[in-house]
């Protein structure tokens, strides 16, 4: 079967050569980035969790940020009215910060558990995209070597079929 070639400059190839040389740099090197940034954030995420598991303590701040911005604590406590009624008077003396009264805590405080479901799930998402990220970055560095492999086998398949 006749085949057609079409001629090329000697110029020419070499300039595709080496625009594909550097763009295979720029990708492996964007996937070494990549994989490495999803590496550290990965490691990260496990060091967070565990100062959470060793100071749980920690969370503290992040229940009342959410009590604060939701009352949750206060909308759900029988307290509610009279929380509100000691905030209320509090704020309208204009004595010393410490000589004013503070509403009482509620004994269940759901803010405190709704601070450790939101702390776990940010943290199993972030540790999800490190995960992306790494899956990726190796991908994107060793794309060359997948695209070699593939190469490989469909040339062992036209030369078994030949």
């Amino acid at each position: 079967m006749p085949r057609f070639e079409f001629e090329q400059s000697p110029d020419s190839g070499d300039l595709v050569d080496q625009g594909t040389r550097i763009l295979n740099l720029v990708v492996r090197g964007f996937g070494l980035v990549l994989l490495l940034v999803g590496m550290i954030v990965a490691l990260m995420v496990i060091t967070s969790a565990w100062s959470l598991y060793d100071d749980p303590e920690k969370i503290e701040s992040f229940a009342r940020a959410i009590e604060h911005g939701s009352n949750l604590d206060l909308s759900l406590s029988s307290a509610k009215t009279t929380g509100r009624r000691q905030l209320e008077s509090s704020s309208v003396d204009s004595g010393p910060i410490l000589e004013q009264t503070v509403a009482p805590r509620p004994e269940f405080r759901f803010s405190y558990f709704i601070a450790w479901l939101i702390a776990i799930l940010l943290l199993m998402m972030i540790g999800r995209l490190s995960i992306t990220a790494v899956r990726t970055g190796g991908e994107l560095a060793l794309y060359d070597v997948q695209v070699k492999k593939l190469a490989r086998a469909l040339l062992e398949e036209r030369a078994r079929i030949n």
